[in-house]
């Protein structure tokens, strides 16, 4: 073990200082932030998140590390007494008697999602896996008030559809609860872990259906077009009321109140450009405190004055996503994470006192590094408006800089102001090391109402890339991107664009980067996971039936595979291999026909990890490969070398 480390150490004394310097002519000169390494991004073993309140208020929870491992963290608020539980999770939830934490993990990114249970109080860091089932994934519905039991849905039985059980999360003691019958897609659980009403899916319709009494069949109370969105959540006590953002007879998601007994909604909050993102509800009246949007930079309406001078401070007068991320019973303890374009912190408020913070994301450490993104529009070639963000380097003027299009995955996700998921805050990076980044909400990215979206149907390869072709010609006629040093990236769809970039227009882009995309569309439908079942008409309305061979046709000349012949220009392409959603072939099938055309390409693939890497030295990787790849082919800098590296090769 020792000549290991020996060797490690003058490895990383060789490799130090390999810097390389930017080449492209805007960024020669230019006076540049410091090169934020990739640990720093993507390794940071100071950062955290996820912080959530127990019920009673006594006790926090969050994402940290352990040493080098990832941990879930329980302390009391008053104590010093935390604890490490070393497991990559990837939802925490209290029970209702805050005895026990609940972990949502998977194992290696393969998506078989399980629920551990952990004892709050007491050393004991061992978790209990309540759901010990292979090849079967498990969510959790609802605790149950005043017990240690949670309501949870699983695919155990059928892997296309899921039951509810009711789990003891003290023995693991499991009682089914409801069967689904083959075509519900959603239950209606109540706090007392009472099943009030389901949504079923059948052919074009969604019906909303609630259970009759003496053991009777369940009877239908209202029918919408599957095409509608009803998100419904915050069942009231009375068994007869809930919440939803619904878009029945509008455009735009809107907060409503629904009546479980008849189907009928009554509007309460909308927003006139976009879809409402989110609402959080008051424990305590099961009435809305705060009503989120994103029309540009993030918006908020809270209804409770006391609620709202404690985040507008938090805010500081400047734009910025605050949200209410958990509470305590009493709504005297709460968390709140303020996100910005630079990361974000998590606080706690109690009663009166100051704000405490508790933690902070990787990219609100280097904060002052980074760049600012700001909304923009473009205007599509049919008169579309396309709402999305611009990233620009600092230290640099925005003239004829080269430029990353970020392409969001989904497609039925959309790119947002601050630290979000859809694209792991890869403009901040990508922006430190010289480029100015584009995010364009394309058709058929969600937040913009039903007609934008349905403008995608049968675009995939059409007018949804000409929309990023578009956003392209924008920023070179606004003399921002030099056009002849313009790549596009991506992950999922995003991916698939990237690819599509690669071998539809290859004249627009001068590299291509597809993280976990795929290749070929109808067989992506084939092999999908079988709890997609009942999200596929979606996919056949959007793009195409495989089982019908006009439709497959059509697949396949919207698909890059059968392309590849037609690439020019160097191509990244990147996958972990537990893919449980774009499967690995996708990749692997590409790859070949690159190279099997002479095509330039570069291909990595990670261990223990699936669509979207959890693992850091699978991240580290990541980057390190994309910004050298990019440094080749755009001429922005690179950190040619990390030392953590060599802890990545290690571990």
């Amino acid at each position: 073990m020792r000549s290991t480390w020996m060797v490690l150490a003058l490895a990383a004394t060789a490799l130090a200082g390999c810097t390389v310097a930017p080449t492209h002519p805007a960024l020669r000169e230019a006076a540049l932030p410091a090169l934020v390494p990739v640990r720093d991004f993507v390794a940071n073993r100071q950062s955290s998140g996820g912080y959530r309140v127990s019920p009673d208020g006594r006790k926090i929870a969050w994402f940290g590390t352990d040493g080098v491992s990832p941990a879930v963290w329980i302390k009391s608020l008053d104590a010093d007494d935390a604890k490490a539980v070393r497991m990559r999770g990837r939802t925490l939830r209290w029970s209702a008697d805050s005895s026990i934490l609940a972990i949502v993990a998977d194992r290696g990114g393969d998506e078989d999602m399980r629920v551990h249970a952990v004892a709050a109080d007491g050393p004991s860091t061992e978790a209990l896996d309540l759901t010990p089932f292979a090849r079967t994934t498990s969510h959790i519905v609802m605790p149950v008030d005043g017990t240690a039991d949670f309501v949870v849905s699983s695919n155990l039985r059928d892997k296309k559809v899921f039951d509810l059980y009711r789990i003891d999360a003290r023995t693991g003691a499991r009682t089914l609860l409801q069967t689904n019958p083959g075509n519900v897609g959603w239950w209606g659980v109540d706090r007392k872990g009472r099943t009030l009403a389901r949504v079923t899916l059948d052919g074009t319709q969604g019906h909303l259906q609630r259970p009759a009494a003496d053991g009777q069949p369940w009877r239908d109370l209202a029918q919408w077009s599957r095409w509608d969105t009803v998100i419904l959540f915050g069942l009231q006590e009375d068994g007869r009321q809930a919440w939803a953002l619904s878009n029945r007879g509008r455009d735009k998601l809107a907060l409503v109140r629904f009546d479980l007994d008849t189907g009928t909604e009554d509007m309460v909050h909308a927003d006139p450009d976009v879809d409402l993102d989110s609402v959080v509800l008051s424990r305590k009246t099961q009435q809305p405190l705060v009503i989120h949007a994103m029309p540009g930079y993030p918006a908020r309406r809270v209804l409770d004055d006391a609620l709202a001078r404690r985040l507008d401070t938090l805010a500081d007068g400047k734009p910025a996503d605050v949200q209410i991320a958990s509470m305590d019973d009493s709504e005297t303890v709460f968390v709140a994470t303020v996100t910005t374009d630079r990361g974000s912190r998590s606080y706690l408020l109690r009663g009166d006192q100051p704000a405490q913070l508790l933690g902070e994301s990787s990219l609100s450490m280097v904060d002052t590094e980074l760049a600012s993104t700001r909304p923009i529009t473009v205007t599509s070639r049919d008169g579309l408006a396309l709402h999305g963000y611009l990233t620009l380097p600092p230290g640099v003027a925005p003239r004829q800089l080269p430029m990353a299009l970020l392409v969001h995955g989904g497609p039925w996700q959309r790119d947002r102001w601050g630290n979000g998921a859809t694209n792991r805050a890869l403009q901040q990076f990508l922006a430190n090391r010289g480029y100015a980044v584009l995010q364009l909400n394309y058709r058929g990215s969600s937040g913009y109402g039903r007609a934008f979206m349905e403008k995608a149907i049968g675009e995939f390869a059409g007018r949804m890339h000409d929309d990023l072709v578009d956003g392209v010609r924008w920023a070179v006629d606004a003399g921002v991107a030099d056009p002849g040093r313009v790549a596009i990236y991506g992950a999922s769809y995003g991916g698939y664009s990237a690819l599509v970039g690669a071998t539809f227009t290859p004249e627009v882009f001068a590299c291509a980067v597809d993280v976990v995309g795929m290749s070929d569309l109808g067989s992506l439908l084939q092999n999908a996971p079988p709890y997609w079942e009942l999200g596929k008409p979606w996919w056949v309305r959007f793009v195409g039936d495989p089982d019908r061979p006009e439709d497959l046709q059509r697949m396949r000349d919207k698909s890059p595979l059968y392309r590849a012949d037609r690439a020019t220009r160097p191509i990244l392409i990147m996958h972990g291999v537990n893919d449980a959603r774009v499967k690995l072939d996708q990749s692997e099938r590409m790859v070949a026909a690159l190279r099997a055309a002479g095509k330039p390409v570069e291909y990595l693939t990670f261990q223990g990890d699936g669509h979207g890497n959890q693992k850091w030295n699978n991240n580290l990787a990541m980057y390190r490969k994309t910004e050298d790849f990019l440094a080749s082919c755009l001429g922005g800098r690179s950190s040619g070398f990390d030392y953590y590296q060599l802890g990545a090769w290690l571990f």
